[in-house]
């Protein structure tokens, strides 16, 4: 209550005067009702200081400790990453490496010969399904695609020159 006099909350208000069509608690029921709130909030000024309510339940199998985790320690925290699905999140970023480096080697490939076309459609494949899978891996894959579409491009060429020259050369 307010020095006023008036209720200060809808909980006080609803105390005095309860809403038509609610039974009105009786006053042992309401002194009951506040002397657990009253019990519940000494018990948790008396915890200690390092004490942390139980408000987790004990990891299922294939999850993790409350210890290890990152997000809040709640029930209602809707799935808990393994520690196997977060080393491999950590560890996606194969396919976009193995793609930026077919595409550079099919580009120091393609200056000198023709033989730069499988790695370049192999870093243009690996890139593209790099771009799917590996959500965390950045930019990488993009290296392996231009590189690779730049080491095709150089291997088209060099076939657009091997076949012009070759006629001429023989007849």
């Amino acid at each position: 209550m307010s020095q006023s006099g008036q209720p200060d909350t809808r909980a006080e208000r609803e105390q005095q005067h309860p809403p038509a069509g609610t039974p009105a608690l009786s006053r042992a029921q309401a002194r009951a009702a506040e002397a657990r709130v009253v019990d519940a909030r000494a018990a948790e000024l008396r915890a200690p200081a390092g004490h942390t309510r139980n408000l987790t339940r004990p990891p299922v199998a294939g999850e993790l400790a409350y210890e290890s985790t990152i997000t809040a320690p709640t029930e209602w925290v809707p799935y808990v990453y393994t520690t196997a699905e977060i080393q491999t999140h950590a560890a996606r970023r194969g396919l976009s490496v193995a793609a930026a480096v077919c595409g550079v080697l099919g580009v120091l490939a393609g200056i000198f010969v023709i033989w730069g076309a499988p790695l370049s459609v192999a870093a243009v494949v690996l890139a593209l399904v790099a771009r799917y899978v590996e959500r965390r891996s950045g930019s990488l894959w993009i290296l392996g695609l231009l590189s690779g579409v730049l080491g095709i491009l150089m291997a088209v060429l060099w076939f657009v020159v091997i076949t012009r020259m070759l006629p001429a050369y023989f007849g």
